[in-house]
C-alpha cells in the first residue's frame, strides 16, 4: 500500500488516498480512479492546486451562492402575489370538517380581500 493524490474530476487536489499493490504483480500499485502517483503539494494560503502534469496553484475563486436572490415582492405579476397571499385552503377545509360556518366564511372574506388588493391586470 503506498499514499497517492487525489484529485477531482477538474484536476484540483482534494487530499490523499492509497493505493493497493497488485497481487499478480508485486511493486506495481493500482492506482484508484482520478489520482496520481506524487508528493502533495504544499497550498498557499489563498490558492488551490491543480495537476498539469506538475502542480499549478491559482487564487481560490470567490463563492458563487446558487440559492436564488428573493425578488421584490411589488414588482410580482398579479396572479404570483394572490398566490403567495392567499390564507392556506387547510383553514377551508378545516372549517367544512367541523361544521364551522364562520371558519369558512372567514377564509372566503380573506380570499376575497386578496382578490380585491391584487386585481388582475390586462394583459
Amino acid at each position: 500500500m503506498k499514499t497517492v493524490i487525489q484529485l477531482d474530476a477538474n484536476g484540483y487536489f482534494v487530499g490523499t488516498t492509497t493505493a493497493d499493490e497488485s497481487p499478480k504483480e508485486p511493486g506495481v500499485y493500482l492506482m484508484p480512479a482520478g489520482t496520481v502517483d506524487t508528493e502533495a503539494p504544499a497550498v498557499p494560503d489563498g490558492q488551490r492546486a491543480k495537476w498539469d502534469n506538475g502542480w499549478v496553484f491559482e487564487d481560490i475563486p470567490a463563492p458563487v451562492s446558487d440559492i436564488p436572490t428573493e425578488p421584490d415582492f411589488d414588482s410580482l405579476p398579479w396572479d404570483v402575489k394572490r398566490a403567495m397571499s392567499y390564507p392556506p385552503p387547510d383553514d377551508y377545509l378545516d372549517g367544512i370538517v367541523k361544521g364551522d360556518q364562520a371558519q369558512i366564511d372567514k377564509y372566503i372574506a380573506d380570499c376575497l380581500a386578496v382578490k380585491a388588493k391584487y386585481p388582475k391586470e390586462d394583459a
